[in-house]
């Protein structure tokens, strides 16, 4: 089958997607975890935890909610180290992907407009421990998904929109810390009065530590 090589230049979109990547090629860089900040069927402008240098060639898999989406790519520019700040920014342009793979970018593009700003959300099922602010007592409950900017909680008890919670992901390498704020409430699962009620959980802060770990969390098969 021919490979599907894109050689135009096609529009960016916002888009926060977990992926890894590894040299095609050894070399003193490991494989590792990074960011998309934007995407489309061409490159992507990504954040990564070390500077790559230019022209090196990857190969990097890309998490979405309809599964992974593999492709060859090259370094095209490097960042500087921000400190404090994030990641390396780095420009990659796609050097070659399958026509499926293609296919399945391109209907990522289109069908999840909506998505692009907030980051989707990838199901996944995680125990979490929550800390309210200004209530008495942790609540444990259970992720429902997870972005780069938020998840779904699903918990014990209904808590008010707009409380201040501290979570705690329990995730088989560790935990994973972040802060945020409750943004909506639905109802309990089931139509049980005591089934877990799923809650909309905002990041208002997650460094980049924990970035990466959510990262690496959301593109390892379970």
């Amino acid at each position: 089958m021919p490979a599907a090589v894109v050689i135009h230049r096609a529009p960016r979109y916002p888009m926060r997607l977990p992926f890894l990547h590894k040299p095609q090629a050894p070399a003193p860089v490991r494989a590792g975890v990074g960011w998309t900040r934007d995407l489309s069927e061409t490159g992507a402008c990504v954040e990564l935890a070390e500077a790559l240098q230019r022209q090196m060639s990857l190969c990097i898999r890309l998490q979405t909610d309809r599964g992974s989406i593999e492709a060859e790519a090259q370094v095209v520019w490097t960042g500087e180290f921000r400190p404090g700040k994030g990641g390396v920014l780095h420009g990659i342009t796609f050097t070659y992907l399958a026509p499926d793979q293609l296919q399945a970018l391109a209907d990522l593009l289109l069908f999840k407009r909506e998505m692009r700003e907030a980051g989707i959300r990838l199901a996944t099922d995680l125990p979490v421990t929550c800390l309210p602010r200004g209530l008495a007592g942790p609540l444990r409950g259970r992720t429902g998904n997870l972005s780069s900017g938020g998840a779904s909680l699903r918990l014990p008890q209904r808590l008010p929109a707009r409380t201040e919670l501290e979570v705690i992901l329990h995730t088989s390498t560790g935990p994973v810390k972040t802060e945020g704020v409750v943004v909506w409430v639905g109802r309990p699962e089931g139509g049980k009065p005591r089934g877990l009620i799923p809650h909309g959980f905002r990041f208002t802060s997650l460094d980049w530590s924990s970035s990466l770990a959510l990262g690496l969390l959301l593109t390892t098969p379970s």
